[in-house]
């Protein structure tokens, strides 16, 4: 009886059924389990590696009593943003007359005042000389001085009944009727005035 011999390509063949069939079965083996596989309350904790959870992971009851409160932290650094800082704008304030000056009245808006988050005064309102008509340097009102009055005298253009008049504000908060084309017979509007205050 003739002895069988031994070819490369008996080898070669032995090895390629080999491999294959051993890397099929551990594909198998490492895929083969899966959601479906495993059944509710399957995992228990001795099959879980120590570390590889987090809180998340666990139930309000597992993870124990929350501790108390820890003490206040130290205030933080003021902010940079644009508004940092700055103050709310002031309430509307009536303005202190001069003698012979007083609001128009009727519908219109009285004469007040208020200083603005920026530092700002504005005026608003409709004033009207009671006694015969502006002499020039006639004192309207009085703003209080320094904090809603400007540093330095300043000059603006105000709407009166017969044609614009000139206004001046000056640093002790006095504002003065100056001039007009013709003499204010009825009414001065000194919505348009507005300026930085000392300091501001």
């Amino acid at each position: 009886m003739r002895r069988p011999q031994l070819t490369y390509a008996n080898v070669m063949s032995s090895i390629a059924v080999f491999l294959a069939l051993g890397g099929t079965s551990y594909a198998v083996a490492r895929n083969s389990i899966g959601n479906r596989e495993l059944k509710n309350n399957a995992v228990t904790s001795s099959k879980v590696r120590d570390g590889s959870l987090t809180a998340r992971d666990l139930s309000s009851s597992s993870r124990g009593p929350r501790g108390p409160q820890g003490p206040q932290g130290p205030a933080g650094l003021p902010g940079s943003g644009s508004g940092a800082g700055i103050p709310a704008a002031e309430a509307w304030t009536p303005l202190s007359f001069g003698v012979g000056w007083a609001n128009y009245g009727a519908s219109y808006v009285a004469v007040t005042y208020r200083k603005d988050q920026l530092g700002r005064v504005h005026l608003r309102g409709l004033a009207t000389r009671t006694d015969g008509l502006p002499a020039p340097n006639s004192v309207i009102g009085t703003l209080p001085p320094g904090t809603h009055a400007p540093p330095a005298r300043l000059i603006f253009q105000a709407n009166g009944a017969i044609a614009d008049a000139r206004i001046d504000v000056l640093p002790n908060g006095q504002i003065l009727w100056i001039s007009g084309t013709t003499a204010e017979k009825d009414y001065t509007s000194l919505s348009e005035i507005s300026f930085y205050a000392a300091g501001s």
